[in-house]
Parts: C-alpha cells; sequence; structure tokens
C-alpha cells in the first residue's frame, strides 16, 4: 500500500468533511436572511449558545417573541381579525350551556381535520403562490389573509435551509433530513387533538410548533409562597391551563401499545405525563421527542381568549453524537 496515497486520500476526506459541516454551519448570510424575520435576539452568538445548552440538558425549550415586531404584529392583526369575524374570543364568550357551531371558519382554504374520536381543528390548505411574504393580501377576507400570512411564513422561515441551520445551531442535533408540517387553528369550544398509538412515530423528531394566541407572550409569573399565578390578563388565562389550549407531551404503555391496533386512542388514564407547554403567543416551543412519546393538543374551551392558531413542524433528525459513534464504529470495524 502506498502511505503517500493513503495521506492524499485522508486529507481529501477531511477536506470533504470540513467543507459539509461549513455548508451546515450558520453563517452570516443565514442570520441576515433570518433577520427579516426573527427577534434579532436569537440570532446572537450568546443566545444561541445559551439555547443550545438549555436544549441539551432538558431536549426542550421554549423561546418566547420569536417573530420581530413586523411580523407578529402582522399575525396579531390578522388572526384577531378573523376571530372577531367568526365572533370567537374574548369578546364573544358564550355560556358553557351554549354550543358552537362546528362549521364557523370553515371555507375552501381552511377545511376541518377529522376524525372527531382523535382530533378536530381547522387546517389551512392554500394554493402554490401563498409563498410570497410580501403578497400577503392577495384576498382581502379575514380567513385568507390569516392563513396565507402564515403559509408564506411556514415556507419561508421554517422550511429554509436557513433555518434548518438555525436548528442545528441551538439543539446540537444534526442538519434537518425533511419535515412536515402543518398550518393549524383550534377554535375556542371546539378544537382539539388526542393522544393516540397511531401518532407514534418510529425515530425520533424534533418537533417545532410556532404558536399565535390572544396576549403579549410574557413569562407569567408565580407567589413564592403560595405557588399561585399572578394576574389575570390573556398570557395568565393560557397559562393556568383552566382552558386548555396547552399541548402535552406523555408516555406511551409499551406494552399496551405492543398488545393494541396502530390506530386504538390512548387510555389517558395510564399515561405519564413528561412535559406540558402552555399556549403563548408569538413562542416557538422545540422539543425533541421519541418513537415513545405521544403528544396531543388540549381541547380549547369556550372562555379562551382567542383561537389557537399555529405552525406545527416536524423535523427529521439525526444527533451528531449518533453520527460520531457510528463513525468510530465504521473506523474500528476497518
Amino acid at each position: 500500500v502506498d502511505n503517500g496515497n493513503e495521506k492524499k486520500a485522508a486529507a481529501v476526506a477531511a477536506a470533504a468533511a470540513s467543507s459539509k459541516d461549513d455548508d451546515e454551519s450558520l453563517s452570516p448570510s443565514d442570520k441576515s436572511y433570518l433577520a427579516k424575520f426573527l427577534n434579532p435576539t436569537y440570532l446572537q452568538d450568546k443566545s444561541i449558545d445559551e439555547i443550545r445548552e438549555c436544549f441539551e440538558n432538558e431536549s426542550s425549550v421554549q423561546l418566547r417573541h420569536f417573530f420581530n415586531e413586523e411580523w407578529s404584529s402582522k399575525v396579531k392583526s390578522a388572526t384577531s381579525l378573523m376571530d372577531e369575524n367568526d365572533k370567537l374570543g374574548k369578546d364573544h364568550r358564550r355560556p358553557s350551556s351554549s354550543s358552537v357551531e362546528y362549521d364557523v371558519g370553515v371555507c375552501d382554504k381552511w377545511i376541518p381535520v377529522g376524525p372527531a374520536h382523535k382530533q378536530r381543528f381547522l387546517e389551512y390548505v392554500g394554493d402554490d403562490d401563498d409563498d410570497d411574504v410580501e403578497d400577503d393580501t392577495k384576498d382581502d377576507s379575514p380567513s385568507s389573509t390569516a392563513g396565507s400570512l402564515l403559509c408564506s411564513m411556514k415556507r419561508s422561515v421554517f422550511e429554509s435551509d436557513a433555518f434548518g441551520r438555525w436548528l442545528k445551531s441551538v439543539t446540537s442535533l444534526g442538519m434537518p433530513e425533511g419535515h412536515r408540517g402543518r398550518v393549524r387553528r383550534f377554535r375556542p369550544g371546539l378544537d382539539y387533538t388526542v393522544a393516540h398509538y397511531g401518532i407514534l412515530t418510529t425515530s425520533s423528531v424534533l418537533d417545532a410548533t410556532m404558536c399565535f394566541v390572544a396576549g403579549k407572550g410574557d413569562q407569567c409569573k408565580y407567589d413564592e409562597e403560595t405557588g399561585d399565578l399572578i394576574g389575570s390578563d390573556d398570557d395568565a388565562i393560557w397559562d393556568s391551563g383552566d382552558v386548555g389550549g396547552f399541548e402535552c407531551y406523555i408516555a406511551a404503555d409499551e406494552g399496551e401499545g405492543e398488545e393494541n391496533e396502530a390506530d386504538d386512542e390512548y387510555n389517558e388514564d395510564n399515561d405519564t405525563k413528561l412535559l406540558s407547554v402552555s399556549a403563548s403567543d408569538n413562542t416557538l416551543s422545540l422539543v425533541y421527542r421519541d418513537p415513545g412519546t405521544m403528544r396531543f393538543v388540549k381541547y380549547v374551551g369556550s372562555g379562551a381568549p382567542s383561537s389557537r392558531w399555529d405552525l406545527s413542524l416536524e423535523y427529521s433528525v439525526i444527533d451528531d453524537d449518533d453520527d460520531e459513534e457510528e463513525e468510530e464504529e465504521k473506523e474500528d470495524s476497518e
């Protein structure tokens, strides 16, 4: 064997690996692009390091005031207008005995998702031209404006390569290999999802859920002595959990999961809560979910301050540590 050729091959391989790392690193141009949309705090190196440390310790993190003022204001205006148009939210609260029509908010672009024993919410299914973030008011109807705005943000931000590299930087997970997602609306007095075995994944994924609701999205405070929630504004109402709308992660019962069909409804009496994320305006939740974990959005009560609007995405990722272990095993076998 020619040692010189071996060294040359090793150098080429190292250069290729370095190039791949560079391609997956968050660049100044990535930050420049994301700065059009995001709160600049989340693009600072110090903040990225702090987020990564938190995520590595907890496997989850919630980032408040995620979009900058321009985009958060656009969403607030569009979604508030649609709730007002549909007579939903704090200014239109109904008695508990009063029901909401199932078809409220339903149109050709906002369609109901079921079946009802597992989930009910509205999903936006827009046109191909909804990815133009600068042209989000082609249709002046409230339903189209809110939907197209959220859809364009999903495509221009959450499905961009720049955001993929940002995710890699703040989670220490590998570059996302694929994704799927929805633009959803959970209406007060109507909508929810249920935990069931059919939603279990075969591999770990990164959940990125961007939530928009009535309120300022501020961190709520609790009395140090009593532990009681302080305040009664919209943020406090959502944080209390009394009106639902929060997303909950629970551990599946492995034994029961093996015995039942994949789409059997999960028995909530046997669940184990791992994490609960309150609905909060302009807040991004990142959660690393393994194959044994289910999640659901609690029924949004009729007393909720607004609909819960969210961009729910699921990224296929490979932990960098797993990559290193595979490389080491490969080297050992050689």
